[in-house]
């Protein structure tokens, strides 16, 4: 009995393997046409992605809209299809499509989706020749509203960088979108000038942001290097487009390290030990009065304009005007006006002395300012030399060199943090980034860094805009330094 029940039992096993087999085979086969379908899925995914990505990027190539959602659906296809080709997996009856939205605020949003036909295995035993599988991928792209503050002082055109630098700035315009994104220009010297307001067609009409860099940079650097002059109505420019939801940058580019400011400087009223005049002879502006005449009074006398530093005590002279065109020559003999006021200038005999061949400023301008036109402080990262007695004690020394150096690279460095401090509107942030050439960068990376908040600088700030700083250190790298920084913002903008 216990033989046969054993045998029976065997018997039992045999059955109930074969009927289990009759469930097992289907659901293994099952389980290897839905591998086959996944691996299908995530590659078409992957190609849905690289397309959108792709046609997103590309989404600033054209003058017009329609030029530029054309180039993207032909870029996303070319991407979808390098990365998904006909009949691959053993697919059939591929499809895809791109479509380009307004999804929210100056913002397109590219969306490409495909179908492909997989095959399946085992599931033909269900009648199954075929499934669909469907992805789709998304990409967006943000306008930009980006400020190039472009230095063009007279070191580039000894240099021989002018040309270059013509040939980086276009290459660097070029990668943003017309009639989307829009930009500006800044040049700078000793003073300032817009030379292109920012627009959103800068690439076509007459005086466009293009035409404009040929126009000005074969030849025309020349000057002094006032930096925190240029950075701030880059900033001023940035707040007057009142985009606080918008990717705001300025670039930044300098050859030189700063040594100018523009300010209000004081007329000298009283004797100083530096200099062998007794009291400034300057024009009385506001009284129409020559100094030898009854009435002149000097005492809320300033000139508005910029000291710049030369080899020599105090040498240099108060010059150009606030946001007026850079001078062809580095000397134009121009005046500054109190109050901005410019007029034709007075005969040098009449007016100040550092208005004849000498030049020597602290014969008429006792000390530097606190802060510069704009409000950025004279000191800071840099020593500055103060006068300890005198009339002016306290004051800063205008007699050094070192100093007007100094206070420029201070002015500069504090215009950056006021930036990034949001000083003229509380919710439009702005990222800077910097180009340094050849010797500013050599000498003063940190300067660099320090401005645009790079994660390098020595007062990086991990709660402020994080910018970037490349350097060049020849004039033949400065279209790759301008790419990498066009690609930066293209980053973020994505």
């Amino acid at each position: 009995m216990t033989l046969r029940a054993g045998r029976r039992r065997k018997g039992l096993a045999i059955l109930i393997t074969a009927l289990m087999l009759g469930f097992m085979v289907p659901i293994v086969g099952l389980a290897v046409d839905a591998g086959v379908l996944y691996a299908i899925k995530a590659r078409l995914s992957a190609a849905c992605d690289a397309g959108s990505l792709a046609a997103a990027r590309s989404l600033s190539l054209g003058l017009t809209l329609a030029e530029q959602e054309a180039s993207a659906a032909a870029r996303a296809g070319a991407f979808f299809n390098a990365n998904f080709p006909d009949s691959m997996m053993a697919t059939t009856g591929k499809q895809w499509s791109v479509v380009v939205t307004e999804s929210s605020f100056r913002t397109r949003t590219v969306t490409v989706t495909a179908t492909v036909t997989a095959p399946v295995y085992f599931m033909r035993i269900l009648g199954k020749t075929g499934v669909t599988v469907a992805a789709s991928g998304k990409a967006s792209r943000r306008d930009v509203n980006v400020m190039l503050i472009m230095d063009r002082s007279g070191s580039l055109q000894t240099a021989g960088a002018c040309d270059d630098l013509e040939s980086a700035a276009l290459a660097f315009v070029n990668q943003f979108a017309n009639h989307r994104d829009r930009l500006g220009l800044i040049t700078y010297g000793g003073s300032s000038n817009l030379d292109f307001a920012p627009a959103y067609e800068f690439k076509t009409g007459p005086g466009n942001l293009l035409t404009k860099i040929d126009g000005i940079f074969p030849g025309g650097c020349n000057g002094w290097t006032g930096s925190s002059q240029g950075l701030w109505q880059g900033y001023q420019q940035v707040v007057a487009m009142n985009e606080p939801g918008a990717l705001n940058v300025i670039l930044f580019f300098t050859d030189g390290i700063p040594n100018a400011i523009t300010a209000d400087f004081l007329v000298k009223t009283q004797t100083t030990t530096f200099s062998p005049t007794g009291k400034s002879r300057c024009w009385d502006w506001q009284n129409n009065k020559k100094y030898n005449q009854a009435g002149w009074n000097p005492v809320t006398q300033v000139y508005r304009g910029f000291v710049a530093g030369q080899s020599g005590v105090g040498r240099g002279g108060v010059r150009g005007h606030v946001a007026g065109s850079i001078p062809v020559s580095n000397d134009p003999g121009a005046v500054a006006i109190p109050q901005g006021f410019s007029g034709s200038a007075k005969a040098i005999a009449d007016d100040c002395y550092f208005r004849n061949n000498t030049s020597d400023v602290d014969d008429d301008v006792p000390h530097y300012p606190n802060q510069d036109f704009y409000g950025n402080s004279v000191f800071g990262w840099k020593s500055i030399n103060t006068y300890s007695s005198g009339p002016y004690a306290g004051k800063v020394r205008i007699d050094q060199q070192s100093n007007q150096q100094n206070a420029a690279i201070n002015a500069v460095d504090n215009a950056a943090q006021r930036i990034r401090n949001n000083t003229l509107h509380p919710s439009i942030d702005t990222v800077i980034y910097s180009i340094g050439l050849g010797g500013a960068g050599e000498a003063e990376h940190d300067l660099l860094r320090r401005i645009s908040n790079d994660i390098a600088s020595p007062i990086y700030n991990a709660n402020k805009p994080l910018g970037l700083y490349v350097y060049a250190p020849t004039s033949a790298e400065l279209t790759a330094a301008f790419v990498r920084i066009a690609s930066e913002i293209l980053r973020y903008a994505h």
